[in-house]
C-alpha cells in the first residue's frame, strides 16, 4: 500500500468517525432540548441526562439540573409560604370576628337607648363601619378557605323562592338607606333546587350586597326556571361611570371597575360568588347594557 492510498485511508476514518460523533452530538443535544421542554412544560419531574459524549455539554446539563433544583426549592417555599398565609388570614379574620360580633351587638343596643342627635348619628356611622368590617373579614375568610379547598358541599332540595324572598326582606334596611325599591319578578310557583343551601345563600347574598351598593337607583330581580332544569337568577343594577366598568373582568379578584368602587369594595364578593358556582358546576356572567348591569346565576 502506497503513502497516499495510506494517508487517504487514514483520513476517510478520520472523517467518518467525526461523522459519527457529529451525528451523536447533535442526537444528544435534540435529546437534551427536548428533556428541558419537559421540563419547562412541566410534563416531567426528571433531571437531565449527564451522561454525554462532550464534556462541555455535560457541564451544561449539569448546570441546569442545579438551576432547575433551585427552582423547585424556590417554588416549594413559594407554595409553603402561601399555604401558610393563607392560613393565618383565616385563622385572623376568624379570631376577628368574635369581638366584632361583641361590638355590633352593643352598638345594636346602644342605638335604641335615648341618645341626643349628634350622638345617635356618631352611633350610625360606628354601627355602619362596624358592620362593613364584619362583611370584610367575611369575604377574606371565605377566601382563604376557598382557595384552600376546605368547603364541603352538603347537597339538600330547598326552596329558592323562598330563600331569595327572606334575603331581600333582610336587605331592606340597606335598600332603604339609598333609597331602592327592587322591581322582583318570581313566578307564581315556588322553585326548589338541589344543591347547598349556605352556599347559594352566600352567593345570592353577595350579588344583592354588590347591587344594592353600586346601583344608581334601579334594581331589578328575576327568578325563573327553565325547561331544561335550569334554574336562573338574575339581578340587574343601573350603574354611575358604566362605560369604565369592564364587565368581562367583574369576577376577578380586587377588580373594582372604576375608581369610585374603591369606596365600597374590595373586589372579592364577585370573584367568591364566581368560585362558588364552579363548585356548584354552574355558570355565572355579567353583560353591560348601557347603563344597566346584569348578573345572570345559572344552577
Amino acid at each position: 500500500m502506497s503513502d497516499i492510498e495510506a494517508l487517504f485511508l487514514i483520513t476517510g476514518g478520520l472523517f467518518f468517525l467525526l461523522l459519527f460523533r457529529h451525528i451523536r452530538l447533535k442526537k444528544q443535544i435534540r435529546s437534551l432540548t427536548e428533556q428541558v421542554n419537559e421540563l419547562s412544560e412541566k410534563r416531567t419531574e426528571k433531571m437531565l441526562d449527564i451522561s454525554l459524549i462532550d464534556q462541555d455539554l455535560e457541564q451544561l446539563a449539569g448546570t441546569l439540573n442545579r438551576y432547575n433544583e433551585r427552582q423547585r426549592q424556590a417554588v416549594a417555599s413559594a407554595l409553603g409560604h402561601e399555604e401558610y398565609l393563607k392560613e393565618s388570614i383565616a385563622n385572623i379574620s376568624h379570631d376577628l370576628r368574635t369581638p366584632l360580633t361583641v361590638i355590633l351587638g352593643h352598638m345594636q343596643l346602644l342605638k335604641k337607648e335615648n341618645l341626643e342627635d349628634g350622638q345617635a348619628q356618631r352611633v350610625e356611622i360606628v354601627l355602619g363601619k362596624a358592620e362593613r368590617m364584619k362583611e370584610l373579614l367575611e369575604n377574606f375568610y371565605d377566601l382563604s378557605v376557598l382557595d384552600a379547598e376546605q368547603i364541603v358541599l352538603h347537597m339538600e332540595t330547598f326552596n329558592l323562592s323562598n330563600l331569595l324572598i327572606n334575603l331581600i326582606t333582610e336587605n331592606a334596611p340597606a335598600l332603604e338607606t339609598k333609597n331602592l325599591s327592587p322591581q322582583v319578578d318570581l313566578p307564581d310557583y315556588s322553585i326548589y333546587i338541589n344543591s347547598d343551601k349556605g352556599t347559594v345563600e352566600r352567593m345570592i347574598q353577595n350579588l344583592l350586597t354588590n347591587a344594592i351598593r353600586y346601583s344608581s337607583g334601579i334594581i331589578r330581580i328575576t327568578l325563573f326556571q327553565k325547561e331544561n332544569g335550569k334554574v336562573v337568577f338574575r339581578i340587574e343594577n343601573s350603574v354611575h361611570n358604566f362605560s369604565e366598568l369592564n364587565p368581562n373582568r367583574l369576577f376577578e379578584r380586587f377588580y373594582t371597575g372604576d375608581k369610585s368602587r374603591h369606596n365600597g369594595g374590595t373586589g372579592l364578593g364577585l370573584n367568591i360568588v364566581k368560585i362558588l358556582t364552579d363548585k356548584l358546576g354552574g355558570t355565572v356572567y355579567a353583560d353591560l347594557k348601557a347603563d344597566i348591569l346584569s348578573i345572570t346565576l345559572e344552577l
